[in-house]
């Protein structure tokens, strides 16, 4: 009867500990912080459906090299003469894209999709709030309206050049209210901001519009955080799970193993998830290793090549002492297979290799053994391709099981 052996041990921490700065909020134009701007426009507030892109020069965004972008926000414009919604409105879907932009002086009225260079990402999907009063008048500039806050899974780092920042919405059910912006006029426009627009929720072609002035919320990007890293001994097997709640342009996970004697060597590679902050679980099996004590950590990999290590575990493999046999692994292989096997008792132990004629043609081990599992590695090079068997003697057991050498 198989007997299972569990042990488990738990580690919390972060891949990376980084001191976080204080939240920014950039302003782009940033001139304008401080200072209303000279028009408006109807695009993010719009009472009718509105396809709306914001092009921007990397020159405007030095602040927030490097920082994760998690919202927007928008003000009423000098103009305005009400606090905005007169009642709570719910839009049903509004939607932001974020990605790397032309240069606003190639904008493209006839596809915006070809603003974007390289692929854009949805950073924000679903319906919107916007309380009553949201957003006030009276201030010069105005104060500015709630932040729309992005979809935490979907995070953006932005890494240098021309950003679009690109909002889509239905028609919303309430009055048209503009938001503070720049007219085309404007010294900068057209060379380092720069808008378009299209009158439905899917448009891709339209007109140059009015910059709405745009606040943008970053902060220092969300690293790697491991939560939970556990070791499980099933039989001969190790199995390890590990658990994040947050990832940050992580590639994957190199799984490494060693023991008291041997310094860690890769077994294996996990794929991670990119960039997220929903918790993920990982599994990664450890199969057919002798009895013995062993450590793991883990190798956590950027895609840009940087790496960082967790903290290791300690599992102990002790199989139940019983007569058997494994199957090797590899099977086929080529030239080197790995065979495992225990004995209940110390003794004489012949593992020998014959061919279909039942010659021996390897002597693999042929030597006294202590009871527990072992493990040996079969070089079959100086063999045919083909197959054979391999048997297992000692004075209380015998069993072979066939392999297969495939050159």
């Amino acid at each position: 009867m198989k007997t299972f052996f569990t042990f488990f041990v738990f580690l919390l921490f972060s891949f990376n500990v980084t001191a976080q700065e204080a939240i920014i909020y950039h302003v782009v134009p940033s001139d304008y912080t401080n200072t209303a701007g000279n028009g408006a426009f109807f695009g993010p507030l719009s009472s009718s459906a509105r396809t709306y892109q914001h092009l921007i020069h990397e020159s405007l965004l030095a602040p927030i090299l490097n920082k994760q972008i998690y919202a927007v926000s928008y003000r009423l414009p000098a103009s305005a003469t009400a606090n905005y919604p007169a009642s709570d409105v719910t839009v049903s879907a509004y939607d932001f894209y974020l990605g790397q932009s032309v240069d606003p002086a190639n904008m493209s009225l006839t596809d915006f999709s070809a603003n974007f260079v390289g692929p854009k990402k949805q950073v924000r999907s679903g319906s919107l709030i916007i309380p009553a009063g949201a957003y006030t008048f009276g201030s010069s500039p105005n104060n500015w309206g709630p932040e729309i806050t992005f979809i935490v899974d979907s995070m953006y780092v932005y890494n240098g050049g021309n950003l679009l920042i690109e909002l889509r919405h239905p028609a919303i059910s309430s009055t048209n209210q503009s938001v503070d912006a720049l007219i085309t006029s404007t010294t900068g426009y057209g060379t380092l901001f720069r808008a378009c627009w299209g009158g439905s929720y899917t448009a891709n072609s339209g007109s140059q519009g009015n910059f709405c002035i745009v606040r943008i919320t970053a902060d220092d990007p969300v690293p790697v955080e491991l939560t939970s890293f556990a070791a499980s001994v099933n039989g001969r097997d190790v199995i390890l799970q590990w658990t994040t709640a947050t990832e940050l342009n992580n590639s994957g996970f190199q799984v490494e193993r060693r023991t008291s004697d041997t310094d860690y060597e890769a077994i294996g590679f996990v794929a991670g998830s990119g960039t997220t902050a929903e918790q993920r679980n990982y599994l990664f099996s450890d199969v057919r290793i002798p009895d013995g004590n062993y450590f793991y950590r883990l190798k956590q990999i950027d895609f840009n090549g940087q790496f960082n290590f967790s903290y290791e575990v300690e599992v102990e493999v002790n199989s139940p002492a019983v007569y058997a046999l494994e199957q090797n692994y590899p099977n086929p292989f080529n030239p080197s297979t790995t065979i495992n096997y225990s004995i209940a008792e110390a003794g004489i132990v012949k593992l020998a290799v014959y061919n279909l004629l039942g010659q021996e043609v390897a002597l693999i081990v042929n030597e006294f053994k202590e009871a527990g599992g072992h493990t040996i590695t079969f070089d079959a090079s100086q063999l045919t391709s083909g197959a054979y068997f391999y048997t297992i003697e000692t004075p209380q057991f015998k069993q072979t099981r066939k392999m297969l050498l495939a050159k």
